[in-house]
């Protein structure tokens, strides 16, 4: 790939991985008396774009209620949060030739573990759908990351595990993709780590 200047990641199954995976949010769901008398693409729409003060504030008390009684689930995801084992030493290397940015779909939380990790020493800039309010692959999301790095979008690289959130929205905007698939044996197109990103031509 000839003239990349940025590199776009996702987070979690791309830099990251939840091992010890609870669901949180749709135990909450699961929980309630009656969803939180809403749909629950509408909730998780909610849990996604808005951060802490915002929800607690939308959602009704019962949400609270379970949201205190079940953290100790919560904090067990958060500990439980690792780098897959090449990540440090990939994005060390790229970002000696490329501006480095980070965007996620994630709820409020789920955000802690890329500063408690130093994650965030790599990127020029993070971008998390509960702040900006937007949703991958809304094009509003992908569109921070040109007014914030001033380049074209045939500068930039979308690197994530999600076909229709990642690559396809990214697409849609004129980025190039690349599809990580760290499960199954990956198929053309696609890496299943990020060293692997030197057969597309990328420095590292």
């Amino acid at each position: 790939m000839e003239n990349i200047k940025v590199i776009v990641f996702d987070l979690y199954n791309t830099l990251v991985e939840i091992k010890d995976n609870r669901n949180f949010f749709l135990d909450l769901y699961k929980s309630s008396l009656n969803g939180f008398n809403v749909d629950i693409q509408t909730y998780f729409t909610y849990v996604l774009i808005m951060n802490k003060e915002d929800l607690f504030s939308e959602m009704p008390k019962e949400f609270s209620r379970l949201y205190k009684g079940k953290q100790e689930n919560l904090i067990s995801e958060l500990e439980s949060v690792a780098v897959y084992k090449e990540v440090n030493s990939v994005l060390e290397k790229l970002k000696q030739n490329y501006k480095l940015y980070l965007i996620s779909n994630l709820a409020f939380p789920y955000a802690k573990p890329v500063y408690n990790l130093g994650l965030d020493s790599y990127f020029d800039k993070i971008i998390f759908s509960y702040e900006c309010g937007f949703l991958k692959p809304d094009s509003n999301i992908f569109k921070t990351v040109e007014l914030a790095s001033e380049f074209r979008s045939e500068d930039i690289l979308m690197i994530g595990d999600s076909l229709k959130a990642d690559i396809k929205g990214a697409k849609e905007i004129g980025w190039k993709s690349i599809q990580i698939n760290r499960k199954q044996a990956p198929l053309d197109n696609q890496i299943s780590n990020l060293n692997q990103l030197k057969d597309f031509g990328l420095v590292i």
